[in-house]
């Protein structure tokens, strides 16, 4: 089966997590898909792969025990931003350049997507305009188990030790959980989640969740003269003393930024949801000083008010893990040289599973898939990419 068949045949599973679910894995959705492909390992003779308790699928073909077993990793899980799954995606042949008619209200144009420029003559997958594709992670996903088919029809080749898992709820931040470095049993890995084909990733953004609860002062609003406490209004003001050019879609590259991911209030009681985002982890301690600040001069103006933040952190940037040993990014640098694909390297303005795992002990970079415009339904994947990305881990599994 092609890279591109398996691809559709999996994002026609909606996987979607639940960032509100305390269940494991978040919706039993992705328990279909981890029982399709641990089925499909199973057909293809990989009779040791299972899928355990918490949701992750673990196999492993051996493979030249003089070579360092390799990890490869993906995600089943689709982001809660809008559903997938129960459509049909449609193939473009090749590309022309122009813009593409998803339905009647919406339409992917290089004017407002401008890596669809490079596109030109690749095969495309694209969405139905009312559904996200799911490329982000299942276009890796396709990509390892497309991996898995070619060596174990070629055993003639000789290659490392190969190590699989496919993990849920990476969208909602808990694909690492429950993962295992004992199960995978590998002495590196790749996440293979999202972006350009030659794109290595090892630096993503320190993370920190944040809430502020505002407690106002309610009253009937007749005899509320310096007495109420609007504690939604209070909600706006907070935000209106954040720095108006640290928010997302004013940053880029290294750039951090405050992210009011949602605002639930009324007279009694506010409530402001950030997140907080910087490769740089002193400055995110910065960034997180400044609400505090707020809240001090906000408690000062409204002292009947109850100001209360609440800070959690997410994860790391695992750089300062690669800055000690950079062997699996030579590594992957080294078997797209010799593919005479130039490696690029690019900050994750973002979070990945590669980050926990390898603070675990795993070190685990990101390479790209050839998705692109992920979690919503401009969403589209190169087929042309899922092929180069396909030769690359190839490459990596036999030197």
């Amino acid at each position: 089966m092609k890279i591109e068949e398996k691809f559709i045949r999996y994002v026609k599973i909606d996987t979607k997590s639940d960032e509100n679910s305390s269940s494991t894995p978040s919706t039993k959705c992705q328990l279909s898909l981890g029982k399709l492909l641990v089925e499909e390992l199973h057909s293809l003779g990989v009779n040791n792969a299972y899928l355990d308790e918490f949701g992750l699928v673990y196999a492993q073909i051996d493979g030249d025990k003089t070579k360092d077993s390799i990890g490869l990793i993906a995600h089943m899980d689709t982001s809660p931003d809008l559903d997938g799954g129960n459509f049909e995606p449609r193939v473009i042949p090749s590309y022309d350049g122009k813009d593409i008619k998803l339905n009647d209200q919406y339409t992917l144009s290089p004017k407002d997507f401008p890596s669809l420029k490079d596109k030109i003559g690749h095969k495309l997958i694209v969405t139905d305009g009312n559904h996200l594709l799911g490329g982000d992670d299942k276009a890796g996903i396709s990509i390892i188990m497309s991996i898995v088919e070619y060596y174990i029809k070629h055993p003639e080749i000789n290659h490392a030790p190969i190590k699989i898992c496919f993990t849920p709820d990476e969208e909602v931040g808990r694909g690492s959980e429950n993962f295992s470095v004992k199960k995978m049993d590998a002495k590196i890995a790749y996440t293979l989640d999202g972006g350009k084909y030659n794109d290595i990733n090892y630096e993503n953004f320190n993370a920190y969740s944040l809430e502020v609860d505002i407690q106002g002062v309610s009253i009937h609003p007749g005899s509320a003269k310096g007495i109420m406490v609007n504690a939604s209004l209070v909600g706006n003001e907070f935000v209106s003393l954040l720095p108006k050019d640290k928010i997302p879609s004013k940053t880029e590259g290294y750039e951090g930024f405050n992210h009011l991911t949602d605002i639930v209030g009324n007279v009694e009681e506010c409530k402001l949801y950030f997140i907080i985002r910087n490769h740089d982890d002193n400055l995110a301690k910065e960034q997180i000083k400044e609400f505090y600040h707020i809240q001090s001069l906000l408690q000062k103006k409204y002292p009947t008010s109850k100001i209360e933040i609440k800070v959690k952190e997410s994860y790391k940037n695992m750089r300062s893990y690669f800055d000690k040993d950079f062997s699996a990014i030579e590594k992957i640098t080294k078997a797209m040289k010799k593919l005479s694909i130039e490696p690029t390297f690019t900050p994750i303005r973002g979070g990945t599973d590669g980050a926990s795992i390898t603070f675990m002990g795993l070190p685990c970079p990101n390479i790209g898939t050839g998705d692109y415009n992920c979690h919503g339904r401009y969403e589209y994947v190169d087929v042309d990419e899922m092929y180069l990305v396909f030769n690359i881990v190839k490459e990596l599994l036999q030197y």
